[in-house]
């Protein structure tokens, strides 16, 4: 039995899975020098759910699951290259891992179900982007998330300078007069033969360039929402000019290269909390409109039976809130038990991972953001 690293969520290996199921997420460090210890913290886990195992399975059943737990205990290639974090999944024949770039609380769980809920709060806030890096000069490409950033390399067809892409194409030093215009209208450059109006109407046809060259041959084809980072100054320009329908309303100030990769992502994850956060506002007002027609609802056993009918088409879930126990997916009810015992799941965390096979959209929101106590809240598709 081998295991996989994967890096995208919802994933299908989620689906359809047989008991028992098996999560485990470990903090672990960037430091070589304490890949023994990860490893160790690792074998441990383990341990405390292998007993259970042993009692009701098969020695035979379940040994494949148990030596792939040992290789991943000893490889100390996988230990090397983990960063903040590991998010492991595995069922009695398939396993997969995710290496998280964000600390996560050490937990393990076996249960009829997987345990997602700090899966799906670690990606929420994962969007990625695609950056442009432009000055007067020239641009680059980036792509990524609050957790990783790299350079996408061009085509060599593709030119990134100005005097590349305006070649000796020069304004006409005695013209005075310019315009460009994107969707939301024109603006003008009024000047009197000089070098500045020269090279302002210089950087208005670079950047019209710019952008052009980035939405025929990135955006249209990647369809990645794309944000713009550059010195303040040509946020005005840039953003009213463009025609790219991917490009983001809103811009980064400076440069990859003053900024460097760790503030780059920063911003990038300060971008993706205020579009989830204007996301979420918006259909917490939409539960709350809802709830006189009863086509929104917090109580537990409500959303349960709506869950499991397919009916929830947006699920919040509070973060630190537990209710040990399951699903009686047969009688759509809910039995609680002490989660102590590392066999027993969150009933919160199988309402998402129900919600989410129903092709429902989960978001796990903080107790000060949540529109109830209950612990969970839903609106119904119908």
């Amino acid at each position: 039995m081998k295991y996989k690293i994967v890096d995208t969520f919802p994933n299908d290996f989620f689906n359809n899975k047989k008991a028992p199921l098996f999560s485990i997420y470990q903090e672990t460090s960037r430091h070589l020098t304490e890949n023994k210890r990860d490893a160790l913290v690792f074998k441990n886990l383990i341990k405390e759910v292998e007993g259970s195992l042993r009692e009701k399975y098969d020695k035979k059943e379940i040994k494949p699951l148990m030596e792939m737990f040992s290789e991943i205990e000893n490889a100390s290639t996988f230990w090397s290259h983990t960063y903040d974090g590991i998010a492991l999944f595995a069922s009695l024949d398939e396993c997969i891992i995710y290496n998280l770039k964000k600390p996560i609380s050490t937990l393990a769980v076996v249960s009829d179900t997987f345990h997602i809920k700090p899966l799906i709060h670690y990606f929420q806030i994962a969007q990625t982007y695609q950056i442009l890096d432009l000055d007067a000069h020239s641009f680059q490409l980036f792509e990524g998330t609050p957790y990783h950033i790299e350079k996408i390399e061009l085509s060599d067809s593709i030119q990134t300078t100005k005097d590349e892409i305006l070649g000796t194409e020069k304004t006409d030093p005695y013209q005075t007069h310019g315009t460009y215009g994107g969707s939301s209208g024109k603006s003008t450059f009024h000047g009197h033969g000089g070098k500045k109006a020269e090279d302002e109407i210089d950087l208005e046809r670079f950047f019209r360039q710019v952008d052009l060259i980035i939405d025929e041959n990135i955006s249209k084809k990647s369809k990645c929402p794309l944000i713009l980072l550059a010195p303040t100054e040509y946020h005005a320009l840039f953003l009213e000019m463009s025609n790219n329908l991917f490009l983001e309303p809103k811009a980064i100030s400076g440069s990859y290269d003053t900024l460097g990769k760790e503030e780059t992502k920063k911003q990038i994850e300060l971008l993706n909390i205020e579009r989830l956060n204007q996301k979420t506002e918006k259909l917490i007002n939409q539960y709350h409109q809802l709830r006189p027609s009863e086509k929104s609802s917090d109580q537990l056993i409500e959303i349960i039976s709506a869950v499991i009918d397919g009916r929830v088409e947006t699920l919040f879930i509070e973060l630190d809130k537990i209710i040990p126990g399951h699903i009686d997916l047969v009688n759509k009810k809910m039995k609680t038990k002490d989660l102590a015992n590392p066999e027993i799941d969150d009933i919160l965390d199988d309402l998402a991972q129900y919600t989410l096979e129903k092709n429902g959209h989960v978001y796990i929101l903080s107790k000060e953001d949540m529109p109830t106590e209950s612990g969970a809240a839903a609106i119904y598709r119908y």
